[in-house]
């Protein structure tokens, strides 16, 4: 879904779409519809599935709350001033990771009969997901794209090796500013 912001904050109906004190939702694939407010300078913001609780409101009302969410109102649209608003509830509402569950160390089996041929044979078996422990005591499932092998893997060689999670987005209003992620050891005996 697009949302469509009028220029006429108050605006209620157009060219067969609803508007609610001043924006509609619109499915992105409604291409000529997007382009025709496109054309009437209509702000249209793509990729949002659905108007928030903020274009609900008049702008008015958006005005008298800003100023609690850290923001100064003056001059902004309404397509500013909900994004702004959006933005600063988001950032104030993140709940930082602390840690992620161990992860049970894997048996690389000797040097004289590895387990893993190599480091993407481990990586092939590694977890998608990894479970985070956040700064409020919640736990959520966070994917992973992809595994690095931190200390170069080899069966040859008798060591522990570190795979470390290369993270993929968080779910809201979770966040991860200190970089905390997974890690999985592989030990290979002598």
């Amino acid at each position: 879904m697009a949302r469509i912001y009028s220029l006429n904050e108050h605006h209620t109906c157009d060219y067969g779409v609803d508007f609610i004190n001043g924006v509609a939702a619109v499915p992105d694939a409604d291409t000529n519809t997007i382009a025709w407010f496109t054309d009437k300078h209509y702000t249209v913001i793509p990729g949002s599935d659905t108007l928030s609780p903020w274009d609900m409101l008049p702008v008015e009302q958006l005005r008298i709350f800003a100023p609690y969410a850290g923001i100064d109102p003056t001059g902004m649209t309404k397509a500013v001033l909900v994004a702004a608003i959006e933005t600063a509830l988001i950032t104030l509402m993140k709940i930082e990771i602390t840690k992620f569950d161990t992860i049970a160390d894997l048996d690389g089996g000797t040097v004289a009969e590895p387990v893993f041929a190599d480091a993407d044979a481990i990586k092939a078996i590694l977890p998608d997901y990894v479970t985070a422990t956040f700064a409020n005591g919640s736990k959520a499932t966070v994917p992973v794209t992809a595994w690095v092998d931190t200390d170069t893997y080899s069966k040859l060689a008798a060591a522990k090796y570190t795979f470390t999670a290369t993270l993929g987005d968080l779910p809201l209003p979770f966040a991860n500013t200190a970089a905390v992620t997974a890690t999985i050891e592989v030990e290979v005996k002598a």
